[in-house]
């Protein structure tokens, strides 16, 4: 502020909600001298130079076209002391955007004299005016299913979306400007709410779970994210709280137990209710009887989702547990251990009887099904374990049927076998393979090159592991990661990652000369280690590398645990030089929410979404609005998986020019990558 700060402070008592006074620039003029004082962003708003800027009445007329100032005139002696008052002026200035201005004003009595308080602002300028719109694309904040509540600095509501009103059964009218109090439960004591503000003071964000009332007096549980909103000069101008409906999920403990252990497509018991089904059984068996598990899978269910829709194939799941509980009757449990498996448990006699047992579900589940007017045919492959000749342990007879079906044809019976356990000796393989390799440097790095399909030229690349078997064949990370992640090898694998992408980084950059950015990912276990951050600047210290030629994706499972510490590590990076990308974005229910509070540079469009953009609407719809939103936010924004032209296409009329995928590469061995460098423009 310029001049007199006591005075520019008396404007308080003329505009209570901060969010107003981030919008425009406030000035006061004393009518006795003709004297005025205005905030520094005076010029922001008009668009003047220090110089042209007004210190007294004569000087302020002077700007404005003459009706427009005779008008203003008039507000300022002859408007009541104390009525605000409107005006819309124009200025002699021809500068394209500064030329018209909204006044709001009051005249005060201050110490005998009578003194003017406006607030200026240029409808051309969007100074921190608190909308939804800052936060989210329109079409997201609307059909949101989580209930969206923003309120300005002194926490009165200023907007709602729709799913906030079905949720709550408020009408708009009932809660804007209301204290989000209003519709509390009384359920939480006065520490509660002191607990969640001092959270939010201190961390700018509180998470938990409330209890709130809807309209008709009906309790609801939510799962809540509050956030401070934060506008011109960093000031708080409001908070926003995201909120999840949890109240099925926390009803008294006998609907937890029944929905936890039953399917709740088809009803049935789930593996939970499985499992514990066996074991009693198990202790129940004083006469040894002879028990069955009998594992039945519709095969290529997603191929049938993708071709039939989700409502179709859901009608028939469960048509095929009618039929299966009607084929077995009361003489086997029966269960649905996922979308496309059930189980049945029970005592047979003979071999055969099990085998005619499993027929009959075979030719009864060949019929083909008539659904939503259309004839659908299901491929049923059935596999078989038993009790005591297998095992005796519950979890062991589920893996062998399990075993036992992963080896059977399509529209075929197979029971387990001793020998089926070599073939699932895989992942012991691999477990062998990936100590081999480590021991005998036989990870390798691979890289895929990112694109600006501007300028068709290369701007990065993603390191993604790979690892040589002794063999010479190459396994992908879906392959092995996840066997490495049970077996504690991630450490060291993560630090291969590390070093190996600063290292080639370097290589690519300084040896080449070069300016592009390479991007690694990592577990986790890495990203939760207190030496995470000094592990990279260790690694960036060996090379010598410019921080400006790294950066890093990181998904959102690595912010759900603790939020904070992740912010903070993110924070870290960013300061010291790396950028950030989020990774697979869309994909999780509250990668929003984390935008407003986490520093990330680049949002990056997971491949499940481009594979439908062609041929879904709702796709296409997400993809435009990540797009919209990460424009609106200052973000980058890169999509993954791009495998033809007509993709390609879309995403540059979206304004999606950032891409990356097989349409122009593969991931490449890096001595084939710094070939594919070479070119001086990528073509299409």
């Amino acid at each position: 502020m310029e001049n007199d700060e006591k005075a520019i402070e008396e404007l308080l008592d003329m505009y209570e909600s901060a969010s107003e006074m981030y919008t425009g620039a406030i000035m006061r003029l004393d009518l006795s001298s003709g004297k005025i004082i205005y905030s520094e962003n005076l010029k922001q708003i008009t668009g003047l130079g220090k110089n042209e800027l007004p210190n007294n009445l004569d000087e302020l007329l002077a700007l404005i076209k003459e009706e427009d100032a005779q008008k203003l005139i008039d507000k300022f002696y002859n408007i009541e002391y104390e009525a605000e008052w409107s005006l819309k002026i124009s200025s002699k200035s021809n500068k394209e955007g500064f030329n018209k201005f909204d006044l709001t004003g009051k005249k005060k009595r201050r110490d005998e004299k009578d003194v003017l308080y406006i607030l200026v602002r240029n409808p051309n300028q969007n100074f921190g005016l608190m909308s939804p719109d800052t936060f989210f694309p329109k079409e997201m904040f609307d059909n949101s299913p989580q209930a969206i509540i923003i309120t300005d600095k002194n926490n009165k509501v200023v907007r709602v979306n729709k799913a906030f009103l079905e949720m709550t059964g408020y009408t708009l009218d009932e809660v804007m400007g209301q204290n989000p109090h209003f519709w509390a439960s009384n359920m939480h004591d006065k520490n509660f709410y002191e607990q969640m503000w001092h959270d939010l003071k201190s961390k700018g964000f509180w998470s938990g779970r409330i209890i709130d009332r809807k309209k008709n007096g009906e309790m609801i549980f939510l799962y809540s994210n509050f956030f401070e909103i934060k506008g011109y000069n960093n000031k708080v101008i409001g908070y926003m709280a995201i909120n999840t409906d949890i109240t099925n999920s926390v009803k008294k403990e006998e609907e937890i137990t029944r929905v936890l252990k039953h399917d709740s497509l088809t009803g049935l018991p789930n593996m939970k209710g499985l499992l514990e089904r066996i074991e009693e059984i198990l202790q129940k068996n004083t006469k040894e009887n002879k028990l069955a598990l009998l594992i039945v899978e519709i095969d290529e269910l997603h191929e049938l989702i993708d071709f039939y829709g989700l409502e179709t194939m859901n009608r028939v799941i469960k048509e095929v547990a009618k039929e299966v509980t009607e084929v077995v009757g009361k003489q086997y449990f029966a269960s649905a251990n996922s979308k496309d498996e059930f189980a049945l448990f029970g005592c047979f006699e003979s071999i055969d009887e099990l085998e005619s047992l499993a027929t009959n579900l075979l030719n009864k589940l060949s019929i083909p099904l008539q659904i939503l007017g259309e004839r659908i045919f299901l491929k049923i492959k059935i596999g078989i374990s038993s009790y005591p000749i297998d095992s005796a342990n519950p979890e062991d007879l589920i893996n062998q049927a399990e075993m036992a079906l992963k080896n059977s044809m399509r529209q075929s019976i197979n029971f387990y076998s001793p020998e089926l356990s070599k073939i699932f000796g895989f992942e012991k393989k691999v477990e062998d393979e990936i100590n081999l390799a480590l021991e005998n440097n036989r990870l390798l790095m691979y890289f895929q090159p990112q694109i600006d399909t501007k300028e068709m030229n290369i701007i990065g690349a993603e390191a993604l592991i790979r690892l040589k078997q002794a063999d010479g064949s190459v396994l992908p990370p879906n392959v092995f990661l996840g066997i490495a992640k049970k077996n504690a090898f991630m450490d060291r694998i993560d630090q291969f990652v590390l070093e190996e992408t600063i290292k080639n980084a370097w290589v690519i950059n300084e040896s080449l000369n070069k300016n592009i950015r390479i991007f690694f990912n990592v577990s986790k276990s890495f990203f939760e280690r207190e030496n995470f951050i000094h592990s990279i600047k260790i690694m960036l210290h060996k090379y010598n590398l410019n921080p400006s030629y790294l950066g890093i994706e990181l998904t959102e499972d690595l912010f759900i645990e603790d939020f904070y510490s992740a912010q903070k590590k993110i924070e870290a990076l960013k300061e010291t030089g790396l950028k950030i990308a989020l990774d697979d974005f869309g994909t999780g229910f509250s990668s929003l929410s984390y935008l407003n509070k986490l520093d990330v540079d680049k949002i990056k469009i997971d491949k499940s979404f481009i594979d439908n953009i062609l041929h879904d609407e709702t796709s296409q719809r997400l993809v435009s609005s990540i797009i919209s939103m990460s424009k609106s936010l200052g973000l980058e924004v890169i999509a993954e998986g791009v495998e033809n032209k007509e993709q390609l296409l879309f995403l540059q009329e979206e304004g999606c020019y950032e891409v990356q995928g097989y349409y122009f590469s593969k991931p490449l061995p890096f001595d084939q990558f710094k070939f594919f460098l070479k070119k001086e423009r990528i073509n299409i």
